[in-house]
């Protein structure tokens, strides 16, 4: 999606699908958003947008109330679209009513649809599957809501037509949500339902009111759930612009030469202290974390608070490897954390060796026994489940056939599996450094450049003998028959881990019936819990000993 803005000179934006405006106050990023909304009509013709800003206060009705002054408008569903869509372009705070009142009435819609197919099933002999009903609008708003706050659950009942939350045993109505929460409900009532038409989201300042963590994992939920649409984002936030969905930032400047196109986050470092800072709070907030990889929440979240089933236990995404693992030894910044804190660190396998790994695990770190935790899912056992629970494919996708599947995934990348192996073994750190005894019996300038050119030596000879290309070449052997007698042997655990697990889950998920590895994750939380696999159910009990030794 191009435009070419008048405001600023005619410079031509060229949007990814996920694209943060950046700039400083006074820049007009939030002029820019009135600008390109304006135009949305002439960019894409025939599509719509939605516009939603950060930080205003949000009233939520604890019922759906309707009475003669708004029956009319809201007694039908036809009416109710019709009002709600003249809003979408304005302020949220003015449409949530409309949203909520649209989402329970499709709910009713869905509910008389699926009791007009079971009559024709009857009335037909009963014959072929049972008619399966589709998820009702509000409840999977509540789901995805509930995903972001685990310790509450929503409500609503139809006789009262009144909602409600419950939140450590105690019941009371939305409007008494905190602001952030009022917040994620609303733009989640406001998005959950958004027609092929809406093809792009505008929000300016969609952090505000919210934690950045928060904020993060929302706007990657719903990213993910409409991967088809364009998000457009105006915020001063670099953590929000950071996140691995966001395809292009382009930063303002009133000067159009000035303006800069970022479309690789390698760009940017991610300071210490950011994630430090952005972290304590969540981790402070309990007396047990588990550490995860990575900068954002979505999957490991849901999956680890699935397969844990304790809300008293936090989820912390810590960064990358060697960040796990300095979290939970309490390195650095990281010491400051109280010692009455249990940090269990969990690490993917990825393509590290299993020397790496090993080391990792004595320094209190667990190693996933899969390539990812992705790769749970990918479990024959539990994708045949899944697809049998969904009951939605012409053809049952079988433990065999996924197993088959798996198999000849892994032959077919074999090279290039075995190939970041190799790279992963190959890599090193170098560095001249003496000890400090060393440099304090140095005598002289002549001493101490001894000592350096023998320390440079040793780097140096280090370096020739890992980058040899014999050393090489015996390495991409070693992986590439690993990789042959996993596939020989047919062994399933050895295929997960050496396959990436969120590319294998992509790939399975459709044939399960769900859309991606997110919408698969979540028919598991609904469906099943972790003792219903054996092998899930053993690394629960491994997780749970490690944390609570």
């Amino acid at each position: 999606m191009k435009h070419i803005s008048s405001r600023y000179d005619n410079y031509e934006f060229d949007f990814g699908r996920v694209n943060v405006i950046l700039g400083a106050n006074g820049a007009g990023k939030s002029t820019f958003l009135q600008e390109l909304k304006g135009h949305i009509a002439t960019i894409l013709p025939g599509a719509k947008s939605v516009y939603i800003e950060g930080g205003r206060t949000i009233k939520i009705t604890d019922v759906l109330q309707l009475d003669h002054r708004n029956v009319q408008k809201y007694d039908r569903l036809e009416s109710a679209l019709q009002a709600y869509e003249g809003k979408r372009a304005n302020s949220l705070a003015d449409r949530v009513f409309d949203a909520l009142v649209v989402l329970e009435k499709k709910g009713l819609q869905l509910k008389s649809q699926h009791s007009d197919d079971v009559e024709k099933w009857v009335e037909g002999g009963q014959k072929g599957e049972y008619p399966k009903r589709k998820q009702p609008p509000l409840d999977k708003l509540f789901e995805l809501f509930n995903e972001i706050f685990p310790q509450i659950t929503l409500n609503f009942s139809n006789e009262a037509r009144r909602l409600s939350a419950i939140k450590n045993g105690a019941e009371y109505g939305p409007s008494r949500l905190s602001d952030g929460e009022k917040q994620v409900f609303s733009i989640l009532a406001d998005l959950i339902e958004l027609d092929e038409n809406h093809k792009v989201v505008i929000a300016d300042e969609p952090e505000l009111n919210l934690h950045p963590e928060l904020a993060e994992r929302l706007w990657t939920l719903i990213e993910n759930e409409f991967p088809e649409k364009t998000f457009i984002y105006a915020t001063h936030s670099i953590n929000f612009s950071l996140r691995d969905n966001v395809d292009r930032i382009y930063v303002l400047s009133s000067d159009s030469e000035k303006i800069t196109l970022i479309d690789s986050l390698d760009d940017i470092d991610r300071p210490d202290a950011t994630a430090f800072l952005g972290g304590l709070p969540g981790i402070l907030s309990t007396n047990k974390v588990v550490v995860t990889e990575g900068h954002e929440k979505s999957f490991d979240s849901i999956f680890y608070r699935w397969l844990l089933d304790d809300n008293t236990i936090e989820i912390y995404p810590g960064g990358g490897c060697a960040d796990v693992s300095d979290i939970v030894g309490k390195s650095g910044l990281w010491s400051k954390i109280s010692t009455k804190i249990a940090l269990v660190g969990i690490v993917d396998r990825d393509f590290r060796s299993d020397d790496y790994m090993s080391s990792l695990e004595s320094d209190g770190v667990l190693p996933l026994p899969f390539h990812e935790a992705e790769s749970f899912l990918c479990i024959p056992e539990v994708i045949s489940k899944i697809g049998e629970r969904i009951g939605s494919q012409e053809e049952e996708f079988t433990a065999e056939k996924v197993s088959a599947f798996i198999l000849t995934m892994l032959d077919e990348g074999k090279l290039e599996i075995a190939a970041k192996r190799v790279f992963s073994r190959a890599k090193i750190s170098l560095g001249v450094s003496l000890r400090k005894r060393v440099v304090k019996d140095s005598e002289n300038k002549e001493q101490l450049l001894s000592h350096l050119k023998e320390a440079s030596d040793g780097e140096l000879q280090k370096a020739v003998q890992v980058c040899d290309i014999q050393t090489l070449e015996a390495y991409l052997d070693e992986e590439l028959a690993s990789i042959s007698e996993a596939v020989e042997s047919q062994n399933i655990d050895r295929a997960l881990y050496f396959i990436p697990g969120k590319e294998l889950l992509n790939r399975i998920a459709p044939k399960a019936g769900c859309r991606n590895g997110d919408d698969l994750m979540r028919s598991l939380k609904r469906n099943f819990k972790p003792e219903d696999f054996a092998q899930i159910s053993v690394f629960k009990e491994k997780l749970g000993a490690t944390i609570n030794s």
